[in-house]
Parts: structure tokens; sequence; C-alpha cells
């Protein structure tokens, strides 16, 4: 019997600061970082190859041109495979990556051994670090989370005016303002090559209710 055909489950995440780089003897490298999942900031391994690392270099703006160049270096040396490039260590920040749609997919569960990579206050969580959160109360239980980015692209901002409706509560106006903002998620995943099906499962609107309320948010806000 022939197992069933693999089907790639996307996700999309709009933030990802970089702790580490990995770079080995293949095509492909792994990045140490963390992005909002779930409205959480959560560690992850995201796998990528050299032409996507170099977007988002080059997304990441002046301190990604910094960043490049020390990478053409060690690129150029002779490394150990894996080398680990610490950004945050030698950069002092992480490299940060806003105002672009990642669209990611694989997740996978990785063994609590891995957490003794990232055991210093210092380095876990990032709220700390961006001044909210608290610590983790069971180190056990963490899981970290293994994604390989799919494809990446400029944000499109979605700023429509306010209607003026006296009868629109402001409840009303940021649920009806948040399903838009899906639906013109969806629109920005299909004009960057995904399938209907697809883009729908970036933008959160597989089911045909939700899809239909968000189209409706999109005409109401336009």
């Amino acid at each position: 019997m022939d197992s069933p055909q693999y089907a790639p489950y996307y996700i999309q995440i709009n933030e990802l600061y970089i702790d580490t780089v990995v770079i080995d003897d293949t095509e492909f490298i792994t990045l140490w970082c963390f992005t909002v999942l779930d409205d959480e900031y959560k560690f992850i391994y995201l796998g990528c190859d050299f032409t996507q690392f170099n977007q988002i270099l080059i997304g990441a703006g002046d301190k990604g041109k910094e960043i490049a160049l020390h990478m053409a270096n060690v690129l150029n040396s002779e490394h150990d495979s894996p080398t680990l490039v610490p950004i945050k260590e030698q950069f002092d920040d992480y490299l940060e990556l806003t105002g672009f749609d990642l669209i990611v997919y694989e997740p996978l569960a990785v063994d609590d051994e891995l957490e003794d990579e990232y055991e210093d206050d210092d380095d876990l969580p990032l709220e700390q670090l961006l001044g909210g959160g608290s610590k983790r109360s069971d180190n056990t239980s963490q899981k970290y989370l293994i994604y390989q980015l799919d494809k990446l692209y400029p944000s499109k901002i979605f700023e429509p005016e306010k209607l003026q409706r006296e009868s629109m509560t402001e409840q009303f106006e940021d649920d009806s303002l948040e399903l838009a903002q899906l639906y013109y998620d969806y629109l920005n995943a299909s004009e960057n090559g995904y399938s209907e099906c697809e883009a729908r499962q970036v933008a959160g609107l597989e089911k045909d209710l939700f899809f239909r309320m968000a189209r409706k948010a999109a005409d109401l806000w336009s």
C-alpha cells in the first residue's frame, strides 16, 4: 500500500530575531532564532538556503549588510563543519527582521536535551529582553520547534480609513479589521504563488465561514 502523500502545513510569521547562524558543508543553513507563534515569543530552529538567507540579510537593512560582510569572511576562510556564528554575542543584539511575511512549514518537536544550548537568563526568553513576560517556570517542559522557510516577501500594510458610523462599536471595529487583515494575508499569499488552498491555510482561513466573513470585512473596510 502506498504511503500517504506528504503535504506541508504552512504558517505565516511576521517577526524574526536571529541569535545564531549555523553553517555546514551543505547548501543549507540553520538559524537559531525567536519568533511569535500563538501570540507568544518562542525559540525555533529555522532552516533555509543561502539565497533565502541573503534575502533576510537584505531585508534587515544596515545591520544585515554588516552581518553579510562578516559571514563572507567566515565562508572565505577555513572553518569547521558545522560552524556557529553567534550574532547576538558578536554584534550585541539579535538580527531583527520585521515588515516581512515569512511562510514556513513542517514543525517538529525537539528532544529536551537541546535546551542546554539556551540555559542562560541573558538568552531566554526574548520577551524578558524586550521588557516584559516572566521566566520559564519549568525548563523541562519546553519543546523547541524546527521549521523550514518556504518563501519570504515584504508585508503589505493595510491601513483603511475608519468608517464613520455611530452604530459601529469599538470592539466590532477591532474584530472586523482583524478579519479584513486575514483576508489581505490570503491575497498576499495568492499573489506570491500559493495555491488557493495553501493561501487560505497561510491566513488561517481554511473554514469557509471564516473566509466569507474575512472577505466581507475586507469589503467593509475598502
